[in-house]
């Protein structure tokens, strides 16, 4: 059973990274055997995606005011999340 044991502050990383990058497939696996398991992380799951589909609604919208991609933070964000990964 600890093969898939994985903490709730990992998981809720998985959930996040998993929408910008592809997350291995032990990742996948952990993850979903830990939401489905805990009620904690599957709530998480959907308030997230939900408060991403609003963004994306509201991002298509046309009164919108243009974001710029900040490519410098985004580089930053995905080295950060892949030190954090490899360390645990």
């Amino acid at each position: 059973m600890g093969l898939f044991k994985l903490r709730c502050i990992k998981a809720t990383e998985l959930v996040e990274k998993e929408k910008v990058v592809s997350i291995t497939w032990i990742e996948k696996l952990k993850l979903k055997f830990h939401l489905s398991v805990c009620k904690a992380c599957q709530a998480y799951k959907t308030n997230s995606d939900l408060m991403d589909d609003f963004f994306e609604k509201e991002n298509s919208s046309s009164n919108v005011v243009e974001i710029t991609e900040n490519k410098g933070l985004k580089r930053a964000i995905l080295s950060k999340l892949n030190t954090d990964s490899e360390k645990k």
